[in-house]
């Protein structure tokens, strides 16, 4: 961990000849099984506007679950159905680097969360010393900070998965510029007494839109009673020499979890 902190990456050096290639700017548009008894996978990618195809003994799909179907339309009807369920959250992570955070220390605080504002949470970078890598230690050293948004439509009657996509439609029609004003507003009027001004403090902005954030959760305030397997059990049942992982594969949206459905994947095929 200490020397890949600070070091340079050459990407290239993955997508070679060799027992493990990782095909860069790669799109997967089919996936079938080969019909022929244990000859495997046949997946067709484009790269580069050329499509190729390549076969396989197996193949793990772990893409954003709700578009397998597309890809893969010999999968059952009740799968397809389940998969349809995994609707992601759209989310917003902005990274503002700033002079100084003086203002933080004169109020006392290193995290703001304020449910009603535009950005719910605002918060100082995480202290992690690593290797060459070293986090401000006073308050004169220049910072960053974390500032989220989810772009949800509350107290309107809508469920859970409507929200999400009518929020995927409104990181589409925001403009950069408009963030720009809710950042430079909301950490104005939270900092200002502690002497913080965005036209003198802030350094730059960058702005991370998710459409396809976070994996579904179950939610018993939307989601029915299952008299059967929950659909992610359904979703991600194996079909053929394909098996299904991600995170959404288990409706969690964390590292672990995807970890988790990586390793069933991986040994349902082992199986055979």
């Amino acid at each position: 961990m200490d020397d890949v902190v600070l070091a340079g990456f050459d990407y290239a050096k993955l997508d070679v000849e060799g027992p493990v290639r990782l095909r860069l700017n790669s799109t997967a548009v089919t996936v079938a099984n080969i019909q022929a008894p244990g000859k495997g996978v046949d997946v067709g990618y484009v790269r580069a506007g050329t499509l190729s195809r390549v076969q396989a003994r197996h193949c793990v799909l772990a893409c954003y679950n709700m578009i397998i179907p597309h890809i893969m339309p010999e999968l059952p009807v009740a799968q397809q159905q389940a998969l349809a369920l995994s609707v992601k959250m759209p989310l917003v992570y902005v990274n503002v680097a700033i002079r100084n955070w003086h203002a933080f220390v004169k109020l006392g605080v290193d995290r703001i969360y304020s449910p009603n504002a535009y950005f719910c949470n605002v918060k100082l970078d995480f202290p992690v010393d690593m290797g060459g890598y070293r986090s401000p230690r006073i308050p004169d050293e220049p910072m960053l900070l974390h500032m989220i948004h989810v772009p949800l439509t509350p107290n309107q009657g809508l469920s859970n998965v409507q929200q999400f996509r009518v929020g995927r439609q409104r990181l589409l029609d925001t403009p950069f510029d408009e963030y720009e004003r809710h950042i430079t507003d909301q950490l104005d009027r939270m900092l200002g007494l502690g002497g913080f001004e965005s036209s003198r403090d802030i350094v730059a902005i960058t702005v991370n839109r998710w459409p396809h954030g976070y994996s579904y959760a179950a939610n018993t305030l939307f989601d029915p009673d299952w008299s059967g397997p929950p659909p992610y059990e359904i979703g991600r049942r194996r079909c053929g020499n394909v098996t299904i992982a991600n995170a959404d594969a288990g409706w969690n949206a964390y590292t672990h979890e995807a970890i988790d459905q990586a390793w069933r994947a991986v040994n349902e095929l082992k199986s055979t």
